[in-house]
C-alpha cells in the first residue's frame, strides 16, 4: 500500500497530558447514572424484554457498521476529530432519552389502539436513541485508546500503558461507587419521597416521574465529556495524509480496515485475543445488561441495587491491584485460565435464584470484566503496531459489541419463547411470572459458557498449534 504524502500535527501541539484527559474521558463516558437499573429502567419505560433485547442487537449493529470505519478514519483524519464526535453524540443520545415518552398500560385502558400506536412510537425513538449511541461508543472506542497510547513515553511504553490502565481501573471503581449509588436512589420513587416529606415537601412522585432523574443526571455528566474531548491534541508524530475528497477518504479508510483485517486473521496471537474477548466479554455483559432485572428477581429492591454496585466497584479496585500482579509476574496462560475459571464460577451460580448465594458469586463476574479488558488491552498492544493500532482496536471493539448484540437478542428469543409456553393472555401476565421466566434463561447459560472454553480450546490447540504462553512470549 502506498504512503500518500502527508504532514506531521501542527507543531507545538503539546499532548503529553493526553493520558490524564483519556482517564477523565473514559470516567465520565462510562459513569451512567441509569446503569445500576438499566434493564428496568426500559422496561419501565414500557418496553417489553423482547424488544429491549432487539434494542441492545441493533445498538450492536450500529457500532458494527460504524465501528471499524472510525477506527480506520481515525487512523486517517486523526484520533482527536473522533473522540470530540463522541462527546457529541454521547449529549444528543441523553437529550433523546430525556424527551421519550413513557408508556403505561395503565394509562390506555380500554383503548388498545392508542396503546399499541403509542407502543410503537416508544420502540421507534428508542431505535433511534440505540443508533445514537452505537454511533458514540464506535467513535471513541479506538480513537481515545490510541491517543494515550501514543502520548506516552517511547521507551518503556508498555510498562506506562499498563500503569495507566492500572489507574484507570482503580479511578473509574471509586467513580462507580458514587454514580451507582446515586443513580439507583434517585431512581426508586419510595426513597425520593421519603427525602422530599423529611424536606418539608410532598412526597407523591410515582416511577414514571422518577425514571428519568438517572438520564438527567447523565447528560450532565455528557458535558463534562466534552470538556476532556476538547483537551486532547493530536500527538506529534501522528502523520495526516494529504487532504483528500470524502469518497476517496472513505475508501481509502475501508482499504485499512481490510489490511488490518488481513494481519488479524494471519497472527494467531491476536486472533486468539480477540475471539477470547468476544466470547467472555459478550456473556459477562448480558449479566451486566440485565442484573436490575436479576437483582429484582431474588427480592431485592431498587435503591439497595446502588449497595450491591459499589461491592462491584470495589472488586474493580481489587481486580486492577491483582491485574497489574498477573500481568508482571505471571503467564499469559495462567491468566487466561483464572479469567475463564472466575467467569464460569459467576456463571454457574446464576443457575441458582438464591438471594444471599447468587450475590456471593457475583464479585467473580465483577473482578473477572476487569481483568478480561486489562489483560486485553495490554496483551494487544504489544502485538500490535503503532500504524494500525486505533484500527486494530476498533476491530476488538467491533467483535465484542457484534457478540453481544447477537448473544442478548439470543436471551430475547429465549424469553420470548418461555413467554409462548404459559397461557396466558399479555396484560394478566403478573412479576411474578415475569421472574420466572427470567430465571428459566439464566439457567442455561453455564452451558453454553462451557461450550465457548471447549471451542477456545480446540482452536488454540488445533488452529495454532500454540500454547498463550508461545502466542504471547
Amino acid at each position: 500500500m502506498s504512503v500518500p504524502p502527508a504532514q506531521l500535527s501542527p507543531e507545538g501541539t503539546d499532548s503529553s497530558a493526553n493520558p490524564k484527559w483519556f482517564i477523565l474521558f473514559r470516567i465520565f463516558f462510562n459513569s451512567r447514572f441509569y446503569y445500576p437499573v438499566y434493564a428496568l429502567m426500559f422496561l419501565d419505560f414500557g418496553l417489553s424484554q423482547e424488544q429491549f433485547a432487539t434494542l441492545n442487537l441493533a445498538w450492536a449493529i450500529a457500532i458494527v457498521l460504524l465501528e471499524v470505519p472510525s477506527g480506520a478514519l481515525a487512523d486517517q483524519i486523526g484520533r482527536r476529530p473522533l473522540v470530540i464526535g463522541a462527546a457529541f453524540l454521547m449529549m444528543i443520545e441523553m437529550a433523546v432519552m430525556l424527551f421519550m415518552p413513557v408508556v403505561s398500560r395503565a394509562d390506555f385502558e380500554g383503548n388498545p389502539e392508542a396503546f399499541a400506536s403509542a407502543s410503537a412510537l416508544l420502540f421507534t425513538v428508542f431505535l433511534f436513541n440505540r443508533v445514537i449511541s452505537g454511533a458514540a461508543e464506535a467513535a471513541a472506542s479506538g480513537a481515545d485508546e490510541a491517543l494515550a497510547y501514543d502520548s506516552l513515553p517511547e521507551e518503556g511504553r508498555d510498562i506506562h500503558w499498563s500503569k495507566l490502565t492500572t489507574k484507570l481501573m482503580k479511578m473509574q471503581s471509586v467513580a462507580f461507587i458514587v454514580v451507582t449509588l446515586i443513580g439507583a436512589a434517585v431512581y426508586d420513587p419510595a426513597f425520593i419521597n421519603r427525602v422530599l416529606t423529611f424536606l418539608g415537601f410532598e412526597g407523591s412522585l410515582l416511577q414514571k416521574e422518577t425514571l428519568k432523574i438517572p438520564i438527567a443526571l447523565t447528560f450532565g455528566m455528557s458535558l463534562a465529556v466534552l470538556f476532556t474531548a476538547l483537551r486532547m491534541k493530536e500527538t506529534d508524530n501522528f502523520v495526516k495524509p494529504e487532504k483528500k475528497h470524502i469518497f476517496h477518504s472513505t475508501k481509502d479508510a475501508f482499504a485499512r480496515t481490510l489490511k488490518a483485517g488481513r494481519w488479524i486473521a494471519v497472527t494467531p496471537a491476536a486472533l486468539m485475543l480477540l475471539l477470547t474477548g468476544l466470547f467472555f466479554d459478550s456473556i459477562i455483559r448480558l449479566y451486566y445488561t440485565v442484573g436490575s432485572i436479576w437483582l429484582e428477581t431474588i427480592g431485592f429492591e431498587p435503591a439497595q441495587f446502588g449497595i450491591i454496585s459499589v461491592a462491584g466497584s470495589l472488586a474493580g479496585i481489587l481486580a486492577a491491584v491483582i491485574g497489574e500482579k498477573l500481568i508482571h509476574t505471571r503467564s499469559p496462560g495462567f491468566n487466561f485460565k483464572l479469567l475463564g475459571l472466575l467467569v464460569f464460577i459467576g456463571i454457574f451460580s446464576l443457575a441458582f435464584p438464591i438471594q444471599f448465594w447468587s450475590v456471593a458469586f457475583l464479585p467473580t463476574l465483577w473482578i473477572s470484566m476487569r481483568l478480561l479488558h486489562f489483560f486485553l488491552s495490554n496483551y494487544l498492544n504489544r502485538v500490535t503496531d503503532a500504524e494500525n493500532r486505533a484500527t486494530v482496536l476498533s476491530f476488538r471493539g467491533l467483535s465484542m459489541n457484534l457478540s453481544y448484540g447477537i448473544l442478548t437478542w439470543l436471551y430475547g428469543m429465549q424469553t420470548a419463547y418461555f413467554r409462548g409456553r404459559i397461557d396466558l393472555p399479555e396484560d394478566e401476565f403478573t412479576d411474578a411470572i415475569t421472574h420466572q421466566i427470567f430465571t428459566s434463561a439464566t439457567k442455561s447459560w453455564w452451558i453454553y459458557f462451557s461450550g465457548v472454553l471447549l471451542f477456545l480450546w480446540l482452536f488454540r490447540h488445533f488452529k495454532t498449534g500454540k500454547s498463550w504462553n508461545e502466542l504471547l512470549k
